[in-house]
């Protein structure tokens, strides 16, 4: 007749290291510890680290974006005439613009626009607070994506420490126990009237 563990049977397999018996030894209660311990430090450490990432990572986007104005710049060039600053060379082009910065001060420098834009043409392009031609900040949708992805590497970071130093922890107490059997063996080999070591 086949025996049939079912949910209970297999639930019960699983909790052998809490119940009491003559064969369970204390490394075998500390490992049970031990993991019961990682499972919660790494599901309440991984979310608290995930958490915690995003929000700082979102923050500083925020910081971002409201560090850089867009301005409007006068193209002292056609665009189409030099060589491409921007990776998407099929619509941008690089050009020489001139703009005012918020304590008014004009400045000149080069910028991807469009391509053959003409002479004299006004652009909108984004600066730092202190002037500087930056890069168009990211979308609300961006910097949303990127936090999610900074808070789950978090995530998997905390949990990989988690499991790591567990995994440490579960070879020192394999190493303990193998000492421990193979000095039982030799115990009960001497005892049997075998040679002693």
């Amino acid at each position: 007749m086949a025996m049939r563990w079912g949910r209970r049977g297999t639930l019960r397999r699983r909790l052998w290291r809490w119940r009491r018996s003559p064969l369970r030894r204390t490394s075998d209660l500390i490992e049970a510890w031990l993991l019961l311990v990682a499972w919660g430090a790494g599901v309440l450490g991984g979310a608290t680290a995930g958490t915690v990432a995003a929000v700082a990572a979102d923050q500083g986007f925020e910081e971002d974006r409201s560090s850089r104005r867009q301005v409007v710049a006068v193209l002292l060039e056609r665009a189409g005439e030099s060589a491409p600053t921007h990776a998407d060379v099929t619509t941008n082009a690089g050009a020489t613009v001139r703009w005012t910065t918020p304590d008014g001060r004009t400045r000149t420098g080069r910028a991807a626009v469009p391509a053959h834009t003409p002479v004299g043409t006004h652009v909108r392009l984004w600066t730092s607070s202190r002037g500087d031609l930056v890069s168009q900040p990211p979308g609300r949708s961006d910097a949303v994506l990127r936090s999610s992805l900074t808070g789950a590497g978090a995530v998997m970071a905390a949990g990989g420490a988690v499991w790591g130093s567990a995994r440490a922890v579960r070879a020192l107490l394999d190493r303990h126990r193998t000492r421990q059997w193979a000095l039982e063996w030799e115990r009960a080999d001497t005892q049997r009237g075998g040679a002693s070591a």
